[in-house]
């Protein structure tokens, strides 16, 4: 039996009769407070889920109820330039994917790139641009799934929520103004160091995917300001209600999902 599906027979002992319906992946500093929790293990409790190591990111999973859906909640991600391979970043959605569930929401944190993008706005990823080369599994549609982005833009009727194109680069480094300036003039709205290696996992899987990014500082050289991650952290926490209005909207909107009675 291989990692992934030691780690999948786990969850499905605990989850018991429970089937979540949408698989939830929070990035840097971002929390998420359930309705109601059935229970949450720690990642190094489950076979094959690498701890994440960078700061904000909580390392767990949590299996609960937000608004009428039974979801389950991965908070804290790791990243390629923490050392890890491809399979130990998508190793989440994969996971979601042996346990049936076929609707995934990912949110990170972004700088932004167009002007409009200020620091707590939120963007729907439309689709991405890739700064390094990055191996993609073969797809033969969109990564995100359009119908859902847009319904739950139109619920929102949110003027700080937008769409656009999300950059992604391998990291750690910020990139350069002048990073900045070529990706503006490719297309890109947004930058950040992860999201897109899980979207092309769960794409190939046959999976939807909704993105979203919460805009924690402006793109270097767009202000006199020092990126930091502690200064993303504390946006993120500024972003917390906002954010958590936009799940519940996107889990009213996303078609097909059971309710919870």
């Amino acid at each position: 039996m291989n990692i992934a599906s030691q780690a999948s027979n786990l969850l499905s002992e605990h989850l018991g009769i429970i089937q979540p319906s949408v698989a939830i992946v929070l990035g840097s500093g971002f929390a998420l407070e359930l309705d109601s929790v059935h229970w949450q293990l720690r990642a190094s409790d489950i076979p094959g889920f690498v701890t994440p190591t960078v700061e904000g990111h909580l390392g767990c999973v949590t299996a609960g109820t937000l608004g009428r859906r039974e979801v389950l909640l991965m908070q804290g991600r790791v990243h390629y330039y923490e050392g890890n391979s491809s399979d130990s970043v998508t190793f989440q959605v994969r996971l979601a994917n042996q346990l049936n569930i076929r609707n995934l929401i990912l949110i990170s944190a972004a700088g932004g790139i167009r002007k409009t993008l200020n620091p707590g706005s939120i963007m729907l990823v439309e689709d991405h641009i890739c700064a390094q080369p990055l191996v993609a599994t073969r797809r033969e549609r969109w990564v995100y799934d359009h119908s859902w982005k847009d319904r739950v833009a139109t619920a929102c009727n949110d003027s700080s929520l937008s769409s656009g194109i999300y950059v992604w680069t391998i990291g750690p480094s910020y990139e350069t103004p002048a990073e900045i300036i070529a990706f503006e003039r490719r297309g890109g709205d947004a930058v950040g160091m992860s999201l897109v290696p899980e979207a092309l996992e769960a794409s190939a899987l046959g999976m939807r995917v909704l993105a979203a990014v919460v805009i924690t500082n402006y793109a270097a050289g767009l202000e006199e300001q020092k990126l930091s991650h502690k200064g993303v952290l504390h946006a993120a926490t500024n972003a917390q209600a906002h954010l958590t209005n936009l799940l519940t909207v996107a889990l009213d909107q996303a078609s097909n999902l059971p309710i919870v009675s």
